[in-house]
């Protein structure tokens, strides 16, 4: 499996000559930095909860218009209809084979903010190896070998992030949710707070740049 980081809480699994694509949402695009058109065509596309920085109708009218299967809640697939696109449901504890990958959808409620209503939030596990908990670290430990952490956000803390995937023991840890922080702070966080506490429990660290990958 090669797992690649796409800005924020975007990442591209590849896995079998198939892709599948978690999470691009409007802070993937917002700069220009990157093109929907860039991932090439995908296969599956997975939308953990419908906050914008995760739910981008435009990116993905033109990922379904080459193909890609998306798979999502009711309440996700009820937007994407209004939008005109197609959805293949999933529920809680539902496994399901999408283009040669398996995916679980695991309960994993949106973590506080201050609105009056939080939108459905799923995490999910990918062939059993890779763990994406949306907005979220309040699920049920699941063995997985990569976690891909939260760093920041408006409903989250550092220190309870880390805790969780002390909790969990993957091998490997992908930060996401990280575009509300300046790059001199991240540099900060991820070298001098992240790489030596997760590595004290035997967790490696990895950072990944735009496009870059871990092959697991």
């Amino acid at each position: 499996m090669i797992i690649k980081k796409f800005l924020h809480s975007c990442l591209l699994v590849e896995e079998n000559g198939k892709k599948l694509l978690i999470d691009p949402g409007s802070f993937s695009f917002i700069e220009n930095k990157l093109k929907p058109s860039d991932f090439g065509r995908i296969d599956v596309v997975l939308l953990t909860h419908s906050h914008s920085d995760h739910f981008y109708p435009e990116a993905l009218k033109i990922f379904s218009k080459e193909g890609a299967t998306i798979v999502a809640s009711q309440e996700i697939g009820d937007l994407l209809e209004k939008e005109g696109l197609k959805f293949e449901g999933i529920k809680e504890g539902e496994e399901k084979q999408v283009a040669g990958f398996l995916i679980k959808a695991l309960k994993s409620p949106h973590e506080r903010l201050p609105v009056v209503l939080l939108p459905h939030n799923f995490a999910f596990l990918i062939n059993n190896t890779l763990l994406h908990p949306g907005d979220s670290i309040s699920f049920e430990p699941v063995k997985c070998k990569v976690f891909a952490m939260p760093v920041a956000g408006p409903w989250l803390k550092l220190l309870d992030a880390i805790a969780i995937a002390e909790k969990l023991k993957p091998e490997f840890v992908i930060p996401i949710h990280d575009a509300i922080i300046k790059d001199f702070m991240l540099e900060r966080m991820y070298n001098l707070m992240c790489k030596p506490t997760l590595e004290k429990s035997g967790i490696s660290f990895k950072p990944l740049q735009l496009g870059e990958q871990l092959e697991v």
